[in-house]
């Protein structure tokens, strides 16, 4: 069996082509691992509404007469639950009103600290989460029969819609 070759036989580039390709491993493995513990899971920092419902009234925090049919003259309240909400400033999140294609209203959500709850996941061991809530409501003398919509917006980014439909008092 033959032996290897003297490395003085090696020619330059080659132990350079070697040197290049190991720095450029260890460089990769290297910044992988100092990723992979700088960066914060994004699922857990990102917000991300848990529920938005059209209702006709917020009792204690909690919303009443859920629909998606409602009748002319009827006051109604747009009731989000936000997890992980204390991460932005009060004039982020925002509620927008539409009838059809025309913005009626937006109005700052503002999270309510009564409202404000713990909400523990009975079938796992996850630790409790903080959930935030947040409700606007618009005026019955602003509601139109036809196609509405709201949007809860955290900057320029759509966290929830919900769609409904207003009818008009004479049937």
């Amino acid at each position: 069996m033959a032996a290897f070759p003297p490395l003085r036989n090696l020619r330059k580039t080659t132990v350079l082509v070697l040197v290049v390709f190991l720095g450029f491993f260890v460089h990769r493995f290297i910044s992988f691992w100092i990723e992979d513990h700088a960066v914060p899971d994004v699922a857990e920092t990102e917000l991300s509404p848990a529920q938005s419902v059209v209702c006709r009234n917020v009792v204690r925090g909690t919303p009443f007469g859920v629909d998606s049919v409602f009748e002319e003259n009827t006051r109604l309240y747009f009731y989000s639950t936000i997890s992980n909400a204390m991460l932005y400033s009060a004039d982020t999140l925002r509620h927008v009103w539409f009838w059809g294609t025309d913005t009626i209203q937006v109005l700052p959500c503002e999270i309510k600290v009564a409202e404000s709850r713990k909400v523990i996941d009975e079938q796992s061991d996850a630790p409790q989460t903080d959930i935030s809530a947040c409700h606007t409501e618009i005026s019955p003398k602003l509601l139109k029969p036809g196609e509405w919509s709201v949007d809860l917006i955290a900057g320029r980014k759509l966290l929830s819609s919900k769609q409904f439909v207003i009818e008009s008092a004479e049937r």
